[in-house]
């Protein structure tokens, strides 16, 4: 028990960290004076390093131990939060939370794994959905508390370093609990582990062709918001790019070694249909999260607290759908004993999502509170009904032998598309508030903004009212942008295929259990049973913790 409570708090603060910037940002960069270029690396920076370095952390852990890297992601993440919080520039700030995101995601990978080891097969339900509570709960709390913390700019009592500087007491207190209760607990480690292993079996040319084309892609599109579209330094950033990942294709198809993606995904339509809907989704899902936050700042004039407690009918409606749908899911496997209640779900979970950003491009600075809630409230539980659903199908379709490597690449996608989409919205941001932001705007226009304090500080107020319209219809191009990607995602998923499944893949509760051998590897991760004394074992539950 003791050493959950550890294990939750270092997970929650590992995933709020992802969003809790999302309200912050606008107070963060007008204290810092970022730039439109540097704005959305604040929170991109976090998303790709966790991203890069997620699949290496399963293959390390086999070597070094759980536990060991559970404290030093535990250290790397504190480490970056201590320079976050004392950052004095905005490049200061955005490499701390590239070093914050590489300790993030470890702490995200042993939690799972390390927890799934020490909790006896009875109990392993309760305590799947008491860590799927806990990464729901991030997810709202994140933006309040940024938001919570940007009362004022500088170092004063109350501002948005101490977002930063909250986490150094908690993970210490976290990782005491931790080490105390695992202190003589044995965890397992892979029999045939070892260095030489890793760097003859890893696809480390795979995962560097990959995310050096995401990288690519992200830096392209951010090379908008300082040279154009039609700069040839944005155009070779962005072709390049998609080459690179082009080439990444190609070398995950033929290689010899322990690729990154399963080559199911290149021959059956459903794995390829699923991972599509899993990029855009997210990137949805992400795009809404932080540029919600910032029309309620600079399009509303809301305090950041305001719209972090504003986003809650977005964040909170896309956390509680997912039960539901966990629960039909559920229902329909123990009676039909196929995948067509999974499609289902996908499906309307995606033509919901559709209407709710179709609705968002419809609020505009004007816009009653009675549509700022009902509109993000069906875009987010659009979303909500997509966390389990396809992760289910895509493994269902994949060969036994390539779960694992498979549940590995679904999550890589999922992080990417966060990743690429918060990038692309800041630059249709950029794009469509510097084509129509008046002249004589009494705001730095070539370097920074104070997005929050737009409302305030314009004057005369027909000079006010055409800013603020500027601001709200660039951010209705971002969700102009993502109901197509919604919508183009709901088409296909009328293709995907419905697959039976085994009386005895049936799941024990709302999950699912074709998942049950890849769950530990969601991010490279191998679980394997605690040792035999403990009376501990795999628990196929623990598949859905993932799916969150």
């Amino acid at each position: 028990m003791i050493a959950h409570i550890g294990a939750a708090l270092t997970l929650f603060l590992a995933t709020t960290d992802a969003t809790i910037v999302s309200t912050a940002l606008p107070t963060i960069a007008g204290d810092l004076t970022a730039s439109q270029f540097q704005y959305t690396w604040v929170g991109v920076a976090y998303m790709l390093t966790q991203t890069a370095f997620q699949p290496l952390y399963g293959r390390i852990s086999d070597l070094v131990g759980r536990k060991t890297i559970l404290h030093v992601s535990i250290l790397i993440f504190c480490i970056g939060s201590a320079l976050c919080g004392a950052a004095q520039s905005i490049e200061w700030l955005i490499a701390a939370r590239a070093l914050a995101g590489i300790g993030g995601g470890g702490i995200v990978s042993a939690v799972w794994v390390i927890t799934a080891e020490i909790v006896e097969e009875r109990n392993r339900a309760k305590w799947s959905q008491a860590l799927s509570i806990t990464w729901s709960c991030s997810a709202i709390a994140g933006p309040l508390l940024g938001g919570a913390f940007s009362g004022q700019q500088g170092s004063g009592i109350i501002s948005w370093r101490w977002g930063f500087y909250i986490n150094l007491p908690i993970c210490f207190f976290a990782t005491v609990i931790i080490s105390l209760a695992l202190h003589n607990v044995q965890l397992a480690r892979t029999p045939d582990a070892s260095w030489k292993r890793l760097w003859t079996k890893f696809d480390f040319g795979g995962l560097i062709l990959f995310m050096s084309g995401s990288s690519c892609l992200v830096i392209g599109f951010s090379f908008v918001t300082e040279s154009g579209w039609t700069s040839p330094l944005t155009l070779t950033t962005i072709i390049l790019g998609f080459l690179i990942l082009i080439g990444a294709g190609f070398h995950e198809r033929y290689t010899k070694r322990e690729c990154l993606f399963p080559p199911t995904m290149f021959q059956d339509p459903t794995a390829a249909i699923v991972l599509v809907i899993n990029f855009l989704h997210n990137l949805a899902f992400t795009a809404g999260t932080f540029y919600l936050a910032l029309f309620f700042q600079a399009a509303n004039g809301d305090s950041p607290l305001e719209a972090g407690i504003k986003l809650l009918p977005y964040s909170l409606g896309a956390s509680l759908a997912s039960m539901p749908v966990a629960w039909f899911i559920g229902y329909w496997q123990s009676h039909k004993h196929n995948t067509r209640g999974q499609n289902l779900a996908i499906s309307v979970g995606l033509f919901v999502s559709t209407l709710g950003f179709g609705l968002l491009n419809l609020m505009n600075e004007h816009a009653s509170i009675t549509s700022q809630i009902i509109y993000p409230l069906v875009a987010g539980v659009g979303l909500g009904m997509l966390f389990h659903a396809p992760y289910q199908v895509f493994t269902k379709a994949l060969k036994p032998s390539e779960l694992a490597t498979g549940t590995s690449a679904f999550f890589l996608v999922r992080f990417t598309g966060a990743t690429i989409g918060l990038a692309i919205a800041g630059t249709i941001f950029y794009a469509r508030s510097s084509a129509n932001l008046p002249a004589g705007l009494p705001l730095d226009q070539t370097h920074s903004i104070d997005w929050s304090a737009l409302s305030a500080l314009v004057e005369p107020a027909e000079l006010k009212a055409r800013a603020l319209q500027a601001v709200a219809s660039a951010i209705q191009t971002i969700w102009t942008v993502c109901c197509p990607c919604l919508g183009f995602s709901f088409l296909i998923s009328l293709l995907l295929r419905t697959m039976k499944i085994n009386a005895i893949e049936q799941p024990s509760s709302a999950t699912n259990k074709p998942a049950r051998e890849p769950s530990e590897k969601a991010t490279g991760l191998k679980a394997r049973s605690a040792p035999k004394k403990l009376g501990f074992s795999r628990d196929p539950n623990f598949s859905a913790l993932w799916t969150r």
